[in-house]
């Protein structure tokens, strides 16, 4: 079997900050990336932990041996992490204080092993299958931002003075910072835990691999809402979905399309984005 890359575009949701998505690709991967972001001010290089992880995640993914595991892979990514930590003296640091880790998910697409890897919340599209990997806690913090955001709005505020100041995104924040109690939590089968790329042991057994076979291939972050068989089609949908409801709490063309953040004034999305396009024959 071979495969070719159709098509391929990222985007971030601010033109005056880096993007923290990305992707890469070698003749066994196709990898996309999405740096999480940040919930603390602390920045390594001058970038955020987020960029800093999916470019450390993209110059390692280069030099992978083929045919490798999904636990092999996440071992030697967070090997390379962890080496960045104690070349920079910031190991003490991150096992303290989690929110300053380099954090990032991955789509992956093995093309030897004929798989797709879903680590933390990236998501793909195989055939005319799609697959998420949501994290519970956010569903949660999604739902709480709406509902604050909607009594706003029945309130009296309109939605541009909601862009401007989101209360919503104000209220879930202590949570937000407090889900990385459950990042990489290895001591209990709390539904609340999940796994991303940190440096740090994960659960393998919430890796989700899913089988290709010969059919057609679509990698992308969460910075979609929804994936289609074309990056056309699929960026007609944000378009829509951004247009008839900003805030992205649920009130345009697909209620149950909520986050916990929206589109700021004078960005372009609520996310980053990333989305690749691979056939295989």
């Amino acid at each position: 079997m071979s495969f070719v890359i159709e098509e391929s575009f990222v985007k971030g949701k601010s033109l005056t900050s880096l993007c923290e998505d990305g992707w890469v690709a070698t003749p066994d991967y196709v990898v996309v990336i999405d740096g999480a972001t940040s919930k603390s001010d602390y920045r390594i290089d001058g970038v955020t932990t987020g960029r800093k992880a999916m470019e450390i995640i993209s110059d390692e993914v280069q030099r992978l041996p083929s045919g490798i595991s999904a636990s092999e892979f996440v071992n030697i990514i967070n090997e390379r992490i962890i080496r960045y930590y104690k070349t920079n003296h910031i190991l003490d640091l991150v096992e303290r204080f989690p929110e300053t880790r380099l954090t990032a998910s991955v789509a992956v697409y093995c093309h030897s092993r004929n798989e797709v890897w879903l680590i933390g919340d990236c998501q793909c599209k195989v055939g005319e299958c799609c697959f998420k990997n949501n994290k519970k806690i956010d569903s949660i913090l999604s739902e709480l931002r709406s509902f604050v955001l909607c009594s706003a709005l029945r309130d009296g505020s309109s939605i541009k003075e909601l862009q401007k100041r989101d209360i919503g995104r104000e209220f879930i924040y202590p949570m937000l910072k407090r889900q990385y109690l459950w990042q990489n939590n290895l001591d209990d089968n709390s539904e609340y835990r999940y796994i991303v790329l940190d440096g740090f042991p994960v659960d393998y057994a919430l890796i989700r691999i899913i089988p290709v076979g010969d059919r057609s291939v679509v990698l992308a972050t969460d910075g979609y809402f929804d994936l289609y068989g074309t990056l056309q089609e699929t960026e007609q949908a944000l378009c829509l979905q951004i247009e008839t409801d900003p805030l992205c709490i649920g009130i345009g063309c697909d209620k149950n399309n909520k986050s916990t953040k929206g589109v700021l004034p004078g960005n372009c999305s609520f996310d980053d984005r990333t989305y690749v396009r691979v056939s295989c024959f």
